[in-house]
């Protein structure tokens, strides 16, 4: 059975986020960091907005499965993230998060819009730790025909574009 999702798009997921961080020494805007993109709005008159980001693909199609944005929201020390999956997924199963071989940690999805589905989540200083020593983490959620989907995800270059955002 080929794989079908509904296209998430970057602006809705982007907007979702509303992540606003301090004014900016430096604008990262655009700078790869391995795994991680960073991503800066600048409004007119008000300090750079930036976040991370990851998108995952179906290899063949190119079509999005999973987009995956860490970011500061205001003058919060603690980072948000935000996963976004594709349309269709079974709402009571949520989304798992794990991070190596570690425990594996169900979140919420807490809305659909047409672009797709979310769920949010906060990092305390444990959960932001392992993400910062973690090499490689699985996003996993169930598909509206019950169909698992793990997606992997890389952690490779995630300190390295935390610290460029805040």
């Amino acid at each position: 059975m080929a794989l079908k999702f509904t296209p998430v798009s970057l602006t809705a997921a982007l907007l979702w986020l509303c992540l606003a961080s301090s004014a900016q020494a430096q604008n990262p805007h655009g700078q790869i960091f391995e795994a991680w993109r960073v991503q800066c709005n600048s409004p007119t008159g008000a300090p750079a907005v930036c976040q991370m980001f990851q998108n995952i693909v179906v290899k063949d199609s190119g079509e999005p499965v999973l987009r995956f944005f860490v970011g500061y929201q205001g003058d919060s020390e603690t980072p948000i993230g935000v996963l976004v999956v594709p349309l269709g997924v079974n709402l009571p199963s949520g989304i798992t998060l794990k991070i190596d071989d570690g425990q594996a940690y169900q979140l919420a999805i807490e809305v659909c819009l047409p672009n797709g589905c979310r769920a949010r989540f906060g990092f305390d200083q444990n959960f932001l730790d392992l993400f910062k020593r973690g090499s490689s983490g699985t996003v996993s959620f169930v598909g509206g025909n019950r169909q698992p989907f793990n997606v992997p995800i890389s952690l490779k270059g995630f300190t390295a574009a935390l610290k460029a955002i805040r």
